[in-house]
């Protein structure tokens, strides 16, 4: 096993050397500069652990502490056990985000790697293919270990003085930290793909690290109140209890600590007992992997699709053809729409890439109805046009941002399977617009609730919810015509990735594109409210405010025609 183990290893570095020899001056050069990059972050790491542990343990610190105890009751006198339990702290910290990283990056490597159907065939052990892509699921891992966790640890273990055991004793713990955490995971995966297909399970765990991604996002934007809350002398007294002795965590932290104290018996206790429970889950992985590894793979082989009878009311109800805006759309539009939206809710990553907009609207609502309208004042009315129309901006982004998830980069999401549009009976401009409208649609659904909500809550006027709707329809409709417009005349249908599918031409016009136009559509549209307000309302300053709402419809119009114009002259463009 240990001679088809090299085998592997050899051809795999030999790939990862042709790949980077064969790579592209810029590749090189990016490579370069991120390690560069890497280097500079791994050193001040170091250097502010280092200088922030020997701050510490300095005796004018100490007596610094001492005078703050006697005026803050509760605060500890003693840093010595604090210091001590960094090491665990740390460790915890590496075993959490290894749990919930190891299951995607073992589930991708050990069934969704594209050569391992050439392996699993090829005479070498399960067992030595399991290893390889064991430890190849586990080198981004690997990577985060030594660039981030490594430097704070030699910096503290310099800052306390540490000889060269305790650095021996990080190395050790760092390359066997990943086992436990991994092993666990590999077992998980195995008898998961016996039950749930590989690419489902990758798609269900997507959708769980998108909503743990947002609950750490969501606790950054409350930080402020959350450590005001919990900020305290007690604080410091609770890290203490993650040091508990059951901890494999703290197994790790207190061996490290030992072998900078050279307290031999603590590190031989401690350290045998975290690198023999990790090398035990390990070796467990290989005993398992001689038949679930392979029972896995062969299922994922036999997977396929299964035909299932549709009645026609559930076929219909598909069809978005009993709405009164797939009502106003031409049949072709809305088979188009009807095909994309079933399209996009069977790709569970799609309701992933959903959850951080939903979010973002959230936090954006929570904020503007806790936040007080401070520009309500007479002396800054003439700013009040400005500041009436602010939720349709707020509204606008989180839109955008929806629609982006929701329609993508238009033409560029059909792939290599565009073709069939291509021959297919429906001209370019319907084809356009069956994409355009579903660009277009979270600004009527979501746009709408979204204003009806502040509105109600923050009790403003009919009169401003109609102005601020109508604003965010305009705005929504420019920016769903360009942009599929821009999408349309710079395609990428060769793309293996959906996040390969946007070209940088259609990226960089459509950046420059959205905020310019609806800054012009609130100078029209507030700005002449505004310019109403300086000459006293009336029938003029109604007068100045109707020209202003005309000329954002001509504008928004124009947009529009412009962005279909474009988009056709780039589908006419696409040959097969």
């Amino acid at each position: 096993m240990f001679y088809a183990i090299g085998v592997l290893v050899r051809a795999r570095l030999q790939i990862t050397r042709n790949n980077l020899i064969r790579s592209s001056l810029g590749n090189k050069i990016g490579l370069a500069f991120l390690l560069v990059l890497g280097s500079l972050a791994m050193l001040g790491l170091y250097s502010f652990t280092r200088f922030t542990v020997s701050l510490l343990r300095d005796p004018e610190f100490a007596a610094l502490l001492r005078e703050a105890a006697e005026t803050t009751p509760g605060l500890p006198t003693a840093i010595a056990p604090l210091l001590a339990a960094v090491p665990s702290m740390i460790m915890l910290i590496a075993l959490t985000l290894l749990i919930f990283s190891s299951f995607t990056s073992l589930l991708n490597s050990l069934y969704l790697a594209g050569d391992l159907d050439m392996l699993l065939v090829a005479p070498v052990p399960m067992r030595a293919v399991f290893v390889v892509k064991f430890f190849g699921g586990l080198l981004t891992q690997y990577l985060i270990l030594f660039v981030l966790l490594a430097p704070v640890l030699v910096g503290y273990g310099h800052g306390m003085a540490y000889g060269f055991f305790y650095l021996v004793s990080v190395l050790v713990a760092l390359l066997v930290v990943p086992f436990l955490p991994a092993g666990l995971g590999a077992m998980l995966v195995m008898g998961v793909v016996r039950i749930i297909p590989a690419r489902r399970a990758r798609e269900l765990v997507s959708i769980l690290g998108g909503l743990i991604g947002v609950t750490f996002f969501l606790l950054s934007q409350f930080s402020r109140q959350f450590i005001a809350s919990v900020a305290g002398p007690d604080t410091l007294a609770l890290l203490l209890l993650l040091d508990m002795p059951l901890l494999p965590s703290t197994w790790a932290g207190r061996a490290l600590v030992a072998s900078g104290e050279g307290q031999w018996l603590t590190l031989l206790g401690y350290g045998s007992l975290f690198l023999g429970t990790s090398l035990a889950v390990f070796a467990a992985c290989l005993v398992l992997a001689e038949r679930l590894y392979y029972d896995g793979w062969s299922n994922l082989a036999n997977q396929g699709g299964k035909l299932r009878a549709r009645k026609a009311i559930e076929r219909n109800a598909w069809l978005p053809g009993r709405t009164l805006v797939a009502r106003l759309l031409p049949s072709e539009a809305r088979a188009l729409l009807a095909k994309d939206l079933r399209l996009f809710f069977r790709d569970l990553r799609n309701l992933q890439a959903l959850i951080f907009p939903l979010a973002l609207a959230g936090i954006w609502t929570f904020q503007a109805l806790t936040t007080p309208n401070t520009l309500e004042s007479p002396a800054v009315a003439w700013a009040l046009p400005f500041v009436q129309l602010l939720s349709a901006g707020i509204a606008f982004f989180i839109c955008l941002s929806i629609s982006s998830v929701l329609a993508g980069t238009g033409i560029s999401r059909e792939g290599k399977a565009f073709w069939l549009l291509k021959l297919a009976p429906i001209s370019a401009s319907r084809l356009l617009l069956g994409k355009m409208t579903l660009a277009f649609l979270p600004f009527p659904v979501i746009g709408t609730a979204f204003l009806l909500i502040l509105a109600l809550v923050g009790h403003q006027s009919p009169g401003i919810f109609v102005q601020q709707w109508v604003l965010l329809m305009l705005v929504g409709l420019g920016c769903a015509a360009f942009g599929i417009g821009l999408g349309a005349a710079f395609p990428r249908l060769d793309w293996e990735n959906p996040q390969q599918q946007a070209t940088w031409q259609s990226g960089c016009l459509s950046t420059i594109f959205y905020p310019l136009y609806l800054g012009l559509m609130l100078l029209l549209v507030a700005g002449s409210g505004s310019l109403g307000v300086v000459l006293g309302g009336g029938v003029a300053g109604f007068g100045i405010q109707l020209t202003g709402w005309s000329a954002a419809a001509i504008v928004t119009l124009g947009v529009i025609w412009s962005g279909l114009k474009i988009g056709v002259k780039g589908l006419d463009r696409i040959e097969l």
